[in-house]
């Protein structure tokens, strides 16, 4: 028996072990610092221990680095903080795991419950880029009159608040006004229908399994661990759109976004126009959920205006992009791709 746990337990540190290696190679040119942590903790068998402590199919590896930067970002003092560009004005540049690995073993108690209970749940807010024009085309599509929101999976539900924003779309211009300015680079020769006449909303609600308020510090903060250390543009435009979010909350509700959508749906009078909304989490549901995800869509759409926009991977056509894939009640059709963070978007209608 004593050699069979031994043997589960290499089994399971070999996979965490190349869930790092993976995660390690995905971060080749975009965060050299988690690059070399990711690379250490696959050889590292007390980390790795450490790391079994996260739950199956939350991200691993971002749950492991989002805990230890939550607690740089709320003033741990620990050299690790050096090598951070979130923590330090001129971080170092040497080889961080030492550093990393002393962190873990110091704070180990602190870091279990993050590990345990927090989940995957970025809100990259620059994909509103692409979610203005998409629902532009919907508003256009139901004459104008005002829609009722409902996001699957919202996490903070910042894109829920995408109309407080304004868009800077380079050489095709700059649309509304606000605090939080989100930048895009349209690519192909199609002009996205959008203007500064912002679509009219009359209800936004997002469902999500364990919603992020953005008037909580630590849920916000949990928001900001989540991006990586070198990606500043990212985190200064999470901090304003949650400074803007704050003040004008969405009706976020807590449950299982697939069941509880129709409950959401029987609240909204039978007359107004509903755009469900997801940008990354369908292609995240196994297939049967994905499944009843679409049944109950086309179920309602039946007995009332429903539009539905979901992102969806887009293969192998552009490099990290996604594409929202547009239901109108009657069938699918791509309305626009977009990088995963939202730096370009691609019109395709």
């Amino acid at each position: 028996m004593a050699t069979l746990t031994l043997a589960v337990f290499h089994s399971l540190n070999m996979r965490l072990a190349e869930q790092f290696e993976w995660f390690a190679d995905w971060c080749v040119g975009t965060s050299s610092l988690y690059e070399q942590i990711a690379r250490g903790v696959a050889d590292d068998p007390e980390l790795l221990a450490l790391a079994e402590e996260i739950p199956p199919k939350r991200g691993t590896a971002n749950i492991l680095f989002a805990a230890v930067h939550w607690h740089l970002l709320g003033g741990a003092d620990h050299p690790l903080a050096e090598y951070y560009p979130t923590t330090s004005d001129d971080p170092k540049s040497g080889n961080p795991l030492p550093a990393f690995q002393d962190f873990c073993a110091e704070y180990e108690t602190d870091l279990r419950p993050l590990l345990r209970n927090r989940r995957t749940q970025t809100n990259a807010v620059r994909r509103c880029t692409a979610l203005f024009p998409a629902f532009s085309h919907v508003s256009r599509t139901v004459g104008g009159d005002p829609l009722a929101l409902v996001e699957l999976g919202p996490s903070g539900g910042l894109n829920l608040c995408w109309n407080q924003y304004a868009y800077d779309y380079g050489d095709a211009g700059t649309f509304g006004t606000s605090e939080c300015t989100l930048d895009s680079e349209i690519k192909g020769d199609k002009m996205p229908p959008v203007s500064d006449d912002f679509p009219a909303v009359i209800s936004r609600v997002g469902i999500d399994l364990n919603p992020l308020s953005v008037r909580d510090e630590a849920d916000v903060r949990w928001l900001r661990a989540l991006i990586w250390p070198e990606h500043a543009d990212r985190h200064r435009l999470l901090q304003q759109a949650a400074d803007v979010a704050e003040r004008n909350p969405p009706d976020l509700r807590q449950g299982d976004a697939i069941e509880e959508l129709p409950n959401v749906l029987a609240e909204i009078p039978d007359d107004v126009p509903v755009c469900v909304f997801d940008t990354q989490m369908r292609y995240q549901l196994p297939d049967p959920a994905q499944n009843r995800l679409r049944a109950h869509i086309e179920s309602a759409a039946q007995e009332r205006p429903l539009h539905w926009l979901s992102g969806h991977k887009a293969a192998d056509r552009w490099d990290n992009a996604f594409t929202l894939d547009w239901f109108d009640g009657e069938g699918y059709e791509s309305l626009v791709a977009y990088e995963q963070h939202g730096r370009w978007i691609r019109w395709l209608r």
